[in-house]
């Protein structure tokens, strides 16, 4: 019975081992500001206004209130919750990704009350970044 469990742990953390290959490359998060937007030609559409100057806040405004997009902060990007931002479908150097960030309001010295979203959306593949990279700031082998 205990052999079966050892071989079992084993093989798991033979996988985890080799869990980060050239195809897979680990867990991702997300760079500051960040768009995730709902279709990717709404991606195209507001990093083309971001580019062509148009003020981020009236931007991130009006995609916000159309639902069309969201700008992802260096403060949300602190509350994704592992497994931390899943691609899953891509689309030329856009990619389709789902992440749950939490929310916490504290009501009381030991209460809180916790709110999660999980997001789907699009954006550009250059937004991704090594989320150990992100949390040690050291570059990742």
């Amino acid at each position: 019975m205990k052999t079966r469990y050892a071989v079992r742990f084993a093989a798991a953390i033979a996988l985890c081992a080799g869990a980060a290959t050239a195809q897979d490359p680990g867990l991702l998060t997300l760079h500051d500001r960040s768009w995730i937007c709902a279709t990717p030609d709404d991606y195209a559409h507001a990093t083309a206004r971001q580019a062509e100057g148009a003020s981020v806040e009236s931007l991130r405004a009006e995609l916000l209130e159309s639902k069309r997009c969201i700008l992802i902060l260096e403060d949300d990007i602190e509350d994704i919750m592992a497994p931390f931002v899943e691609v899953t479908e891509q689309e030329g150097d856009r990619v389709r990704v789902r992440f749950t960030v939490e929310f916490y309001k504290r009501i009381e010295l030991l209460h809180r009350n916790i709110t999660r979203a999980t997001f789907v959306g699009w954006t550009g593949e250059d937004n991704l970044r090594n989320y150990h990279q992100w949390l040690t700031g050291k570059p990742q082998d």
